[in-house]
């Protein structure tokens, strides 16, 4: 290999270039000849704010646009409200009726615990399954079809007990009939 005579000075005069230190007046002397980086920071400061308004009104606009252009996004809000309007009056109705068909078989079943232990357990996987519907309702989940299940629940919930209810009469009508009468 060629090797360099300032390089072979370099490596045999190293510790003597460690030793010395450069005058401190030195630096005041350089820096009035350095450019100015101030401009060019204020330049670079300048580029970046106008590159982030740019894209804040690239967002608003294009927000804007697909509003404007979208129209079946405004009836496709409207279809969901008007689902959960008809859900909240459903929910009204159908839990006062079953309330009451509740109190009725309650008052009917008060001798059999077992009838009243029963119609708790299917009322808990019931309601287990509607929480998962509202879950789903949360998450804009086929709206239609989730409101129209879940007033479903309700319907289930109110023929479960009016047939316990029609069958605790018909049981209580026949035992009726068993008892002779005697005059």
């Amino acid at each position: 290999m060629k090797t360099d005579s300032l390089e072979d000075y370099i490596r045999s005069n190293r510790e003597a270039f460690d030793e010395l230190e450069p005058d401190p007046d030195m630096w005041d002397k350089i820096s009035p000849n350095l450019p100015k980086p101030a401009r060019q920071r204020r330049l670079t400061l300048f580029v970046r704010i106008g590159s982030i308004a740019a894209i804040f009104i690239a967002g608003y606009l294009f927000s804007v646009w697909t509003n404007q252009t979208a129209p079946d996004n405004r009836q496709a809000v409207e279809i969901p409200s008007e689902s959960l309007r008809m859900l909240s009056e459903a929910k009204a109705f159908y839990t006062s009726q079953i309330e009451e068909r509740s109190q009725q078989l309650f008052d009917l079943s008060a001798d059999q615990p077992k009838l009243r232990d029963d119609l708790q357990k299917e009322f808990t996987e019931l309601d287990a399954m509607y929480a998962t519907l509202e879950k789903d309702l949360g998450d804009q989940v086929a709206t239609e079809a989730v409101v129209e299940a879940m007033i479903q629940h309700y319907r289930i919930k109110l023929q479960l007990l009016e047939d316990m209810l029609q069958q605790l009469h018909s049981n209580n009508n026949a035992g009726k009939e068993e008892v002779p009468h005697v005059l």
